[in-house]
């Protein structure tokens, strides 16, 4: 497989070319099921993340790189998986939950795309508050702060605790559990961008 080729590589170049500095490392540390959630500005997202966790994580990719065969084998070689963005797309859902029933890390943008900049986050989609309850999976939170890297600028992380969605849905008993737990996970993403780029 691709990735297990590659990721020992990856880890390498990445963790000596952007030296991360991590706020909360050992929230990093996961076993079983697990959802990494994380703002989204560069393409290079998914590699940094995956350059920083130490476990394969499978990541849920926008249909439309899915655009041809040799894309198609690439994606899927690097462990991800598109996901219909424009339809609520059952099909995806239910890999994610399989992924994670199997005890297997899942990494997700819950912004769904790209944000223009940095410092401003567009809404979440609620897939992964939903994805989440569904599988009973803890969320793992990730703030990325980008720097010009000819300026020789560190790369940022802030790590947020585990959010455990079943506890989430019994401290808000009078709020749907998918928005309840989008919140909290709005929320946390919030807490992290000020810590990251205090950092």
């Amino acid at each position: 497989m691709l990735y297990a080729i590659l990721c020992p590589f990856v880890k390498l170049f990445f963790n000596l070319y952007g030296r991360p500095k991590i706020h909360n490392r050992t929230a990093l540390k996961s076993k079983g099921k697990v959802i990494y959630v994380s703002n989204h500005v560069k393409m290079t997202d998914p590699v940094w993340i995956a350059a920083i966790v130490w476990r394969c994580i499978h990541f849920m990719a926008k249909s439309t790189l899915f655009s041809s065969k040799l894309m198609i084998t690439l994606f899927r070689s690097m462990l991800a998986f598109p996901v219909n963005q424009r339809t609520a797309d059952t099909k995806s859902i239910r890999h994610a939950c399989s992924l994670l029933e199997k005890g297997k890390a899942f990494g997700v943008f819950p912004e769904g795309h790209r944000c223009a900049t940095e410092r401003d986050m567009d809404a979440f989609d609620r897939g992964c508050a939903f994805i989440a309850l569904r599988a009973d999976a803890p969320i793992v939170p990730l703030y990325i702060v980008h720097h010009d890297r000819r300026f020789g600028q560190r790369l940022k992380v802030a790590v947020g605790d585990p959010i455990y969605p079943g506890e989430v849905k019994a401290r808000c008993p009078g709020k749907k559990p998918v928005d309840a737990v989008n919140a909290a996970i709005t929320d946390a993403m919030n807490t992290l961008r000020d810590i990251a780029e205090a950092m």
